[in-house]
C-alpha cells in the first residue's frame, strides 16, 4: 500500500498506521497529512527524540510548540487519552543497533495504542514515520505499513520544468537527459537540491552535471557506483555476447510491450579472472543506451541484518526509479558474497537477502537487466540462479580475440602500430594464456618501458616529441624478463599461478552458454612448414 491509501485507512477507524518514508520527506508527508487533518477538524501534532515539547503543525507549514512537555512520544500518547488529534511520531519504532529489534516495552506500548485509540472516544490517530519499517511479527497484523514510493518521472517531469524556465536551453534532448537524472531521488529532497544548484547553474547542461555529482556522491558513500553513459570500447572476440546483448537491447523498445514481450530479468558471466566480463556489463549499458549502476553484493551488507536488509531495500527501490526508461544493475564478484551460505555461520542473513532479490526479480516490472560476474558459480543458491535468464560463459580468448585485443591496446599506446605476419604470430603464440586484463597490462608496461628508455636518452624539453617505437621482443621482454632479485618471472599469467582452480572453472563451461564463436580468423592455426631446408 502507498501513502494514498491512508484516507481509507482513516474511514475503517485504523488508528495506528506506519509509513515508510526517507526524513528528507518529512514535512512533505506533513502537508499531505494535514489536508486530512483539516477535513476531520483535527490539528496535526509531530514529536521526535529531538523535541522535548509536542510540536503542533500550522497553516504556514511550520512547526510551533506547544506547551506539553514529552520526552518519550508514545508513552505520552498512553497517558494523555483526552487529546484528540494526528500524532505524527518520528523515529519511535527504530530498532535497537545491536540487536536491530524492538524493544520489549515500545512493542507493548504500540500494542497497547492500537487497542486504546480504537476504544478511546476521542479521534485520536498515531502515524509512526520510519525511514524503514520493519514490524515484529506479533505487530505486523496490528499496524499496516505504507509505503512512500520514489517519484515517477511523470513527477519529476513536472517539478523539473519549473526550473529550466530560468535556465536558457532550447533543447528537448537536455531536459529530457535532466529527467533521467533526477530518477531515484526522493521528491522532497530533490526539490531542495535543484533550489539549491539553480542558484550556482545557468545553463540545463551545468545543471545536469551538478545533479549528477550530487547523485554520485550520494551512492559512493553507500558502496554504490552510477555510471550515467559508460564510455568503453567493443570487447574484442565475444561476438555472441555481443549479439545477446543487442536482442537484449531491441526489448527495451516500447513497441515490445505490445506483444507481450518483457526485459530479460538478469544475465550471469561466468568465467575465469581478467576475461573482461566487469568489461562486458559496461558495454552491456553502452549498447542499450542506458546508465549502469555498480555495486558490491557483499558491500550491502550492514552492521546487523535489520541494516542489510534495510540497504537492500532503499537500493533495489533505486534500481526500479531508475529503470523506467532501462539500466543494467551491475554485481561483481557476485559468488563471493554466498560463501558459505549453506553454513547459516551469519544467522542466515545471506539467506534472507537472497530471498529478498529473489522476490524482487521476479516480481518487478521495471526494465532493469541484472547481469552478475562469478568466478565460481557453485556458489550461487540454486534458487537464485534459476531467475537468470542467461548463463554466459566468457573463457581466456582465443587466437583471433588476443589478436583483436593487442589491436584495441596498441592503438592507445602505439597509434599505427602493426606487425608482419611472423611477429604477429610469434606474440600470439608466445601469449595463449593471457587473458584480456593481462593482456592490456603487459601493453602499458611495455610502453612504460620504452618511455623509461627516452627519458634516459632525451632532454625533458624534448621527450614528449619522441615516438613510442617497439618491436615484438620489447613485448615478450616484459612477458619472460627475470627478476634479478628472486629469480621469478615478472610476468606470470594467472594461468599459471592459479591453474588449477581455472582449470577446474573451465571444465564447467559445458553448463553455459559461450559469449564467443569458434575461432575463425587468419591467425586460427599456424601455417606449417611443409619442406625444411
Amino acid at each position: 500500500m502507498n501513502l494514498s491509501h491512508l484516507p481509507l485507512l482513516f474511514d475503517s477507524k485504523q488508528t495506528v498506521i506506519a509509513i515508510e518514508s526517507p526524513i528528507t520527506e518529512r514535512f512533505k508527508i506533513l502537508e499531505f497529512v494535514y489536508e486530512l487533518a483539516q477535513n476531520r477538524l483535527l490539528p496535526l501534532y509531530f514529536w521526535n527524540t529531538g523535541y522535548s515539547q509536542l510540536q503542533i503543525f500550522n497553516d504556514s507549514g511550520q512547526l510551533l510548540s506547544t506547551q506539553n512537555q514529552c520526552f518519550s512520544g508514545l508513552n505520552w500518547l498512553l497517558q494523555h487519552p483526552d487529546v484528540p488529534g494526528i500524532f505524527v511520531f518520528e523515529g519511535v519504532i527504530s530498532p535497537d543497533i545491536l540487536t536491530g529489534r524492538l524493544s520489549q516495552q515500545t512493542e507493548m506500548m504500540l500494542s497497547n495504542l492500537v487497542y486504546d485509540l480504537d476504544a478511546n472516544s476521542v479521534p485520536r490517530f498515531l502515524i509512526c514515520l520510519e525511514n524503514y519499517v520493519e514490524l515484529p511479527y506479533s505487530l505486523a497484523p496490528l499496524i499496516p505499513v505504507l509505503v512512500n514510493p520514489l517519484p515517477s518521472a511523470i513527477a519529476i517531469t513536472t517539478l523539473v520544468r519549473d526550473f529550466c524556465c530560468k535556465l536558457t536551453t532550447n533543447s528537448t534532448q537536455q531536459f529530457e537527459t535532466l529527467i533521467r537524472t533526477c530518477l531515484g531521488l526522493p521528491f522532497g529532497e530533490l526539490e531542495m537540491l535543484l533550489k539549491r544548484l539553480s542558484r550556482f547553474t545557468h545553463t540545463l547542461e551545468e545543471l545536469i552535471d551538478a545533479v549528477l555529482d550530487y547523485k554520485k556522491s550520494k551512492l559512493k558513500g553507500q558502496g554504490v557506483e552510477f555510471i550515467s553513459e559508460p564510455d568503453v570500447p567493443s570487447s574484442a572476440g565475444l561476438d555472441l555476447l555481443e549479439e545477446i546483448l543487442e536482442r537484449a537491447a531491441v526489448l527495451l523498445k516500447p513497441e515490445a510491450k505490445q506483444h507481450n514481450l518483457s526485459f530479460p530479468k538478469g544475465m550471469i558471466l561466468w568465467g575465469p579472472p581478467g576475461t573482461g566480463k566487469s568489461l562486458s556489463a559496461k558495454l552491456a549499458a553502452k549498447k542499450m543506451g542506458v546508465p549502469m549502476v555498480a555495486a558490491d553484493w557483499a558491500g550491502l551488507r550492514g552492521a546487523t541484518a535489520y541494516e542489510s536488509r534495510k540497504n537492500l531495500r532503499e537500493f533495489l527501490q533505486f534500481c526500479d526509479a531508475n529503470g523506467e526508461h532501462g539500466l543494467v544493475l551491475y554485481f561483481d564478484d557476485f559468488d563471493k558474497g554466498f560463501a558459505g551460505f549453506d553454513s547459516d555461520s551469519d544467522g542466515g542473513v545471506s539467506r534472507q537477502l537472497a530471498g529478498k532479490l529473489l522476490t524482487w526479480m521476479q516480481e518487478r516490472t521495471s526494465q532493469v537487466l541484472v547481469m552478475a560476474t562469478v568466478n565460481r558459480l557453485e556458489f550461487l543458491p540454486p534458487e537464485l540462479i534459476r531467475r537468470f535468464d542467461e548463463i554466459i560463459f566468457v573463457d581466456l580468448p582465443h587466437t583471433g580475440a588476443r589478436y583483436e585485443i593487442f589491436k584495441l591496446h596498441l592503438a592507445k599506446y602505439f597509434p599505427g602500430l602493426d606487425f608482419c605476419e611472423k611477429d604477429w604470430l610469434r606474440l600470439l603464440r608466445e601469449t595463449k594464456l593471457l587473458t584480456p586484463a593481462e593482456i592490456a597490462l603487459m601493453v602499458r608496461k611495455t610502453a612504460e618501458e620504452v618511455f623509461y628508455r627516452n627519458a634516459q636518452k632525451f632532454p625533458t624539453s624534448k621527450l614528449g616529441e619522441q615516438p613510442l617505437t617497439v618491436g615484438v621482443g620489447d613485448f615478450l621482454e616484459v612477458r619472460y624478463a627475470k627478476r634479478q632479485a628472486s629469480g621469478l618471472s615478472h610476468f606470470t599469467p594467472s594461468m599459471i599461478r592459479e591453474e588449477d582452480k581455472i582449470v577446474e572453472i573451465r571444465n564447467k563451461a559445458i553448463y553455459a552458454r559461450p559469449a564467443a564463436s569458434p575461432d575463425t580468423s587468419r591467425w586460427a592455426k599456424e601455417p606449417e612448414v611443409l619442406f625444411g631446408n
